[in-house]
């Protein structure tokens, strides 16, 4: 009887060393986990404009991207909102230029948290659109264009 439980207790024990998070790739093989943000304080200065930042390759380093916000947009880029009202909070498409409705020239930035989408989203704020503004993170193909998704670590409106 005590070796049964003995065994029982052993396998149990055994079975709780091998568990673990298990971190399964998304659709695009792009999500994961968090990257470490950069620490290479040169790194972290350079500011990408939304063309350079849609042609760069980057890898999994953070970096700064810069624009105007122009539209709204959930699920994909057929669906954006190129003018108010907005009723989508999901993202924000960022261009060089204000009033930019090219999606071959646009990128999507995931409104990361009720922070997020509180102080930037279009729905909730429509005085945002036009407005310059930075974000950190890490470049992933979101809404079926660059963009950033998941990893949106900081922002900076641009004209206070």
């Amino acid at each position: 009887m005590k070796r049964n439980q003995l065994t029982v207790l052993l396998f149990s024990a055994l079975l709780l060393v091998g568990c673990g998070k298990t971190v399964l790739p998304s659709e695009d093989d792009k999500d994961g986990p968090v990257p470490a943000a950069s620490t290479d304080d040169e790194a972290e200065q350079d500011v990408y404009s939304v063309a350079a930042f849609r042609s760069g390759s980057f890898g999994e380093r953070y970096v700064w991207v810069q624009g105007y916000i122009v539209g709204a947009c959930s699920r994909s880029i057929r669906q954006a909102e190129w003018e108010p009202p907005f009723s989508l909070e999901a993202a924000v498409l960022l261009a060089d230029s204000p009033g930019e409705t090219d999606p071959e020239k646009v990128i999507s930035i995931q409104m990361v948290g009720k922070k997020m989408k509180r102080e930037i989203a279009l729905a909730d704020n429509p005085e945002n659109y036009g407005r310059p503004i930075a974000f950190y993170g890490v470049k992933q193909k979101y809404l079926g264009i660059p963009g950033m998704k998941k990893h949106v670590v900081a922002s900076e409106w641009l004209d206070e």
